[in-house]
């Protein structure tokens, strides 16, 4: 099962007058998928999918970690994953140097994202410029937010239907291939699409 965007959920169960909160990892689908749950009295480390803890009181410490099968998540919290919201898509495309023209792949890549938007219509749309490290600092951000606007501006032209569209540049800030100053590196130039 896909447990979406979820990396805990956190359940609140009624037993005899008495509350309970349970703490559960998902999967995250990431490599490192880890919470540290916390009350006054203690904290345990929840560090592979299926582990729990039970919190009965923020006074007492979380009890000891267990383990829960993926049948048992499914079935005692088959309300709260139904309700969870779809995993955000990410779509990144690609630009010409000093350019918002999109390499050929992206194009492609472009019709993808406006597809998906269509299917999660209404949605919220967020999307973050970024460049190489060639030029200047100052210069980069408005290149990034340039190539940003025009990708917003495109997906406005194809009348998508969204709560939100937000567009930011990033500049050389948060690199998809960590470089040194003044390199020129295709990667870095890039639009990522968030769809949520």
């Amino acid at each position: 099962m896909n447990y979406r965007v979820f990396f805990i959920i956190l359940v609140v169960l009624f037993c005899m007058g008495c509350s309970k909160t349970t703490v559960v990892l998902l999967d995250s689908e990431k490599s490192q998928n880890s919470v540290l749950v916390s009350t006054k009295k203690g904290n345990s480390k929840l560090d592979s999918v299926g582990k729990f803890v039970d919190l009965k009181d923020k006074e007492k410490a979380p009890s000891r970690v267990k383990r829960m099968s993926q049948e048992k998540i499914k079935s005692r919290f088959a309300k709260a994953l139904a309700a969870s919201p779809e995993a955000p898509l990410k779509y990144i495309l690609y630009f010409q140097p000093n350019s918002t023209a999109l390499t050929e792949a992206s194009e492609k890549s472009l019709l993808d994202a406006i597809a998906s938007i269509a299917e999660r219509s209404p949605c919220m749309v967020d999307i973050i410029g970024h460049t190489d490290t060639v030029g200047s600092s100052e210069l980069n951000i408005k290149v990034s937010l340039k190539r940003a606007n025009h990708i917003k501006s495109v997906l406005e032209g194809k009348g998508v239907e969204v709560v939100s569209l937000t567009a930011k540049g990033y500049g050389e800030e948060d690199l998809q291939v960590k470089t040194a100053d003044n390199v020129d590196e295709a990667k870095n130039r890039n639009v990522e699409i968030f769809i949520k």
